[in-house]
């Protein structure tokens, strides 16, 4: 399978991890900001049907993860360019 090219645009054949680890702490600080402002919001039962202390501790250990990854995957964005 050949890459795709769309107006300076280049997708490469590969998963683009360089991408993918930067959309998922983007996606893991709104889960955050979204998950303790409804428990602001809606009490200490609402933030509880929404996974309590383990739904916190997900999100956070999901976030650390992301940010390590996209910290590795830095370095291999600067030997594509």
């Amino acid at each position: 399978m050949h890459p795709i090219h769309l107006d300076k645009i280049h997708v490469p054949q590969g998963p683009n991890l360089w991408l993918l680890s930067r959309v998922s702490v983007v996606f893991f600080l709104i889960s955050l900001a979204l998950f303790g402002s409804f428990s602001l919001m809606g009490g200490s039962g609402f933030g509880e049907s929404m996974g309590g202390t383990a739904g916190l501790w997900f999100l956070l250990g999901g976030l650390f993860v992301s940010v390590v990854f996209a910290f590795l995957e830095r370095d291999e964005s600067g030997k594509d360019s």
